[in-house]
């Protein structure tokens, strides 16, 4: 079955982070728990587009989604976003939505909830997306 809706090729997992990690830090990383920006990075998290973080601070370690609304997802983050785009702009139906992407319902029913209850982080994630 041929889809209805693209995205842009090039908007891969590694542009959605690094636009999250400018919508959420700026410049300046800041450790979540202690707001120290006294951070070093060490590595990636379970995902090679995902950085992660250590606080000298306080000694916790974080990533790019610690604290978010993606923290702990396993959709890739490209999904998450079409999945974010097709409702919240298109007004698709969960339904839709999971033809579409071919993902599970209990998925898609899952991230409709969320970005329902978080739709001002993913209106920021537009924002920052229209910035870079």
């Amino acid at each position: 079955m041929r889809r209805v809706i693209t995205l842009a090729s090039d908007l891969t997992n590694e542009k959605i982070a690094e636009m999250i990690r400018k919508a959420r830090w700026g410049d300046k990383v800041k450790c979540p728990h202690c707001n120290s920006t006294n951070i070093e990075k060490v590595g990636h998290a379970s995902k090679p587009y995902i950085q992660k973080y250590h606080c000298k601070t306080c000694g916790k370690y974080f990533n790019d989604l610690t604290g978010t609304p993606l923290s702990g997802t396993h959709l890739s983050l490209r999904t998450v976003a079409l999945i974010a785009y097709l409702y919240l702009k298109l007004g698709l139906t969960g339904e839709a939505i999971r033809r579409e992407l071919g993902i599970s319902k209990k998925a898609v029913q899952r991230w409709i909830k969320i970005i329902n209850r978080q739709a001002k982080f993913f209106q920021g994630y537009d924002t920052a997306r229209r910035a870079s």
